[in-house]
């Protein structure tokens, strides 16, 4: 039960060396092709959108600090990438 508990430990710690690209771009690329560009959005809504929704579905992410730990971010890149399928606010008007 000890060497199980052992590799599970040795594991846990490896896997906190690998993380996949982080979801970010330049402010100037995201705003070329913006949501906001194509249509013209209240202040109250973008503002909304930037709070609630822009995390997974931009081309820039604000992370939370536990996305520093696996495999909590390996979790965070497939929720994003899989939001980003879905709507992509910073491809819009693409």
């Amino acid at each position: 039960m000890k060497k199980v508990l052992l590799v599970l430990l040795v594991i846990l710690v490896i896997i906190q060396f690998i993380h996949p690209a982080k979801n970010s771009s330049s402010e100037d690329a995201m705003l070329v092709n913006d949501i906001s560009k194509k249509y013209i959005i209240p202040q109250n809504v973008h503002d909304i959108l930037k709070t609630s929704c822009y995390d997974c579905h931009s081309n820039n992410t604000v992370y939370p600090w536990y996305s520093k730990i696996q495999p909590v971010d390996w979790w965070l890149t497939n929720h994003i990438n899989e939001g980003k399928r879905e709507v992509n606010f910073s491809e819009f008007a693409t």
